[in-house]
């Protein structure tokens, strides 16, 4: 399942740190505005301790975690709506994107310039979301335009996808985020294929100095509170201890998070912040070669569920032989939980539950 989340800010707010962090993939990371022009993509690990927990009790050759796009994409500026700084190029990196990693800066460095020259969180934020705002304006605008022309002559369709746009475009220019809004599924499905940017979930990320790892200071408040009134969720990390981090073993990695009083890294939040985000859920196979984590959306079928395996698993799917990991863990074996009545085979209808543990039949093509 190819999702991706975009990790953006203004420029030197410590994005493509945090990427390289993320990823181990190196992006280039530099003192100077649009450092970063082509996005970067990497694939990153979704942390499950479940997978593990699996392994004790089915013995396996590899274990292989869920996955996750990240893409960092180069810095926004005030402007960028109307093509400053590239602007135009970037908004389009973002519209390709899934969901929205917002990076702000709450640290003071000497020796990184920001690039309005002083901290200011709630600043930072809001001319990023004023130019996704600007932009999606712009597109819906066009649309208003383009389907009231229909609309005049009498075409249903129009009349109702005149309407969303219409309250879409009240409400950007009303400085509001669409994201913020109640729309029912019908709407969302006019405005999808608008890749409206402030439709997308956002997380906030405040991007803080190594002594004020607990987000304590006043900047980072300010991102958890913003974060807090948009509807939306905030993780506090130091870019530049994660970058530490993730060069180091395991071992020596949590020693060192021990140290820091931390039970988790800040990009291990970030990355499960990021799959909640994206509104992904977990199911397992396990087997005699392996045991893996998948991706599926919440709510998709037994038959999406094997359709993320392979493409053809899903029009050819018979059957589903599910049980779950907290079962596994209280009988031990596979055989165990069958034979204790646990193993269900589910059919075509089948939603598929949070850590579900699956063998799917699949037919002859």
């Amino acid at each position: 399942m190819s999702v991706a989340c975009g990790i953006v800010g203004l420029p030197n707010i410590g994005k493509s740190t945090i990427f390289n962090a993320v990823t181990a993939a190196g992006a280039e990371s530099a003192n100077y505005p649009f450092c970063t022009i082509e996005p970067n993509v990497g694939i990153v690990d979704v942390p499950d301790t479940r997978l593990e927990l699996i392994h004790q009790f089915i013995k396996t050759d590899r274990v292989l975690p869920a996955s996750l796009k990240m893409v960092d994409i180069a810095g926004l500026v005030e402007g960028a709506s109307s093509g400053e700084g590239l602007g135009n190029k970037f908004l389009a990196n973002i519209k390709e994107v899934d969901a929205i990693c917002h990076v702000v800066r709450c640290f003071e460095k000497g020796d990184v310039v920001h690039v309005h020259g002083e901290i200011n969180p709630k600043r930072d934020i809001e001319v990023i979301e004023l130019e996704l705002a600007l932009a999606d304006l712009d597109t819906v605008v066009r649309n208003v335009e383009r389907v009231a022309r229909k609309a005049r002559s009498g075409d249903k369709d129009s009349i109702t996808a005149q309407a969303v746009f219409e309250r879409a475009q009240e409400a950007l220019e009303a400085g509001k985020q669409l994201r913020m809004l109640e729309w029912r599924s019908t709407e969302r499905e006019l405005l999808r294929p608008l890749f409206l940017m402030t439709m997308k979930p956002v997380l906030f990320v405040a991007n803080v100095s190594d002594d004020d790892m607990d987000g304590a200071s006043e900047q980072a408040q300010v991102v958890l509170d913003y974060a807090l009134a948009s509807g939306s969720e905030a993780v506090i990390l130091c870019g530049d201890i994660e970058g530490e981090l993730s060069q180091m073993e395991p071992e020596e990695r949590g020693a060192f998070l021990e140290e820091l009083g931390l039970e988790q890294s800040g990009l291990e939040r970030l990355i499960q912040q990021a799959y909640k985000l994206l509104g992904l859920q977990t199911f397992f196979t396990a087997g005699e070669k392996e045991i893996r984590a998948w991706n599926i959306h919440g709510g998709d079928t037994g038959p999406k569920a094997a359709g993320v395996i392979h493409t053809d698993f899903e029009k050819l799917y018979i059957r589903a032989e599910v049980f779950s990991v907290s079962d596994l863990q209280v009988y031990e074996s596979e055989a165990a939980v069958k034979s204790a009545g646990k193993l269900r085979v589910e059919g075509r209808d089948y939603i598929m539950k949070e850590g579900d543990i699956a063998h799917f039949l699949i037919g002859k093509g």
